[in-house]
């Protein structure tokens, strides 16, 4: 489950910025965050949102997974 879960994440990265959500919900203060709601995959959604210039994902289960990118170089950050 949790390699399954993994590789949805690690597509969503690649791939979530390309592709349109399937629904989008603005929350946090003054409705400045559109969450993005991108799949669901073994009853588990993903989601995303842009904090600056950076798109953080997270999954209904509380799985989270930040992309940073400094130059060339891109940095992901898991926290289960």
């Amino acid at each position: 489950m949790k390699k399954i879960l993994l590789s949805a994440i690690v597509i969503a990265t690649m791939t979530g910025c390309f592709n349109e959500p399937q629904s989008i919900e603005l929350a946090g203060k003054d409705n400045k965050f559109q969450v993005e709601f991108l799949f669901e995959k073994d009853g588990i959604k993903m989601y995303r949102f842009m904090d600056g210039s950076h798109y953080h994902y997270f999954t209904s289960n509380g799985q989270t997974i930040s992309t940073q990118t400094s130059g060339k170089t891109t940095y992901e950050e898991i926290i289960k």
